[in-house]
């Protein structure tokens, strides 16, 4: 490696520091399927085959790798991953209301969130796009990855109940107000999947509103499918990101390879 490619000064190939490419709620996700398909112990290429990836190297399967080793819920141990101890009583909790303590003990295992617990403890988070910039100025977070960076972060946050809806920043722990879609329900993770999303009666929403329905017909590599949607006519914010977080942990992107053609 050159002198220039080496030195910090941002340049032509921009090295970011390291952060969870993904929120919390989608490292335990990923922990639950690997315990429940028998995979603890194996190789990413096992894991990887198991979630219907044909490439280790795909970039979001290595985002969630990743991530759950930032976060403490997986070890590499020879060539496999492992469920740490974290992750098993996370899993497997003695006391169900411990639970978003245990969260809120993996999301300060990255250092980068270690420091900014530092940073805004007790305090009021600003808004991801300056939150973004603060992770570019301070935390060596390059500028293409500052705002994925800083929406990982929040998330995971909100998840662990350390960021309340004052929007304030506690990492010991947050008493959000009482809301029918919280992430956390008693200690208990209720993330819909995508299969709980779509069992609502016809024509009408949990609110009572009318449904959007959805058919669209897919085209180029993909002509002959198609994705049907039904979803309530007006949703929250944070239901629209839960939808987003459900439809990216259950859809597998393919890339194509360098001349085009597909895995």
């Amino acid at each position: 490696m050159s002198s220039e490619e080496s030195s910090p000064t941002r340049g032509k190939r921009e090295r970011s520091t390291r952060y969870p490419g993904v929120p919390l709620a989608e490292s335990v996700e990923l922990c639950e399927f690997i315990q429940e398909n028998g995979l603890d112990g194996l190789t990413a290429a096992d894991i990887a085959t198991a979630l219907g990836y044909k490439n280790i190297k795909t970039n979001t399967f290595s985002a969630r790798l990743s991530a759950a080793r930032q976060f403490g819920l997986l070890a590499l141990k020879d060539e496999g991953y492992a469920l740490t101890p974290l992750a098993r009583s996370i899993l497997h909790p003695v006391d169900p209301t411990e639970v978003p303590k245990l969260y809120r003990q993996a999301l300060l295992e990255p250092p980068l969130y270690a420091e900014l617990a530092v940073q805004f403890a007790d305090k009021k988070l600003p808004e991801p796009s300056i939150l973004g910039n603060v992770l570019y100025h301070n935390h060596q977070i390059i500028a293409t990855a500052k705002q994925a960076a800083a929406e990982s972060f929040l998330e995971s946050a909100r998840f662990a109940q350390a960021l309340g809806d004052d929007n304030v920043f506690r990492p010991n722990g947050s008493v959000p107000k009482s809301d029918p879609t919280t992430p956390i329900n008693n200690g208990q993770r209720t993330l819909p999947s995508v299969e709980q999303t779509l069992e609502v009666p016809p024509n009408r929403s949990p609110s009572g509103s009318a449904d959007v329905r959805i058919d669209l017909r897919l085209w180029g590599a993909d002509t002959g499918k198609s994705i049907r949607l039904r979803a309530p006519e007006t949703m929250t914010q944070e239901s629209y990101n839960r939808l987003i977080q459900a439809l990216q942990l259950h859809l597998r992107i393919e890339e194509p390879e360098p001349n085009g053609t597909k895995w």
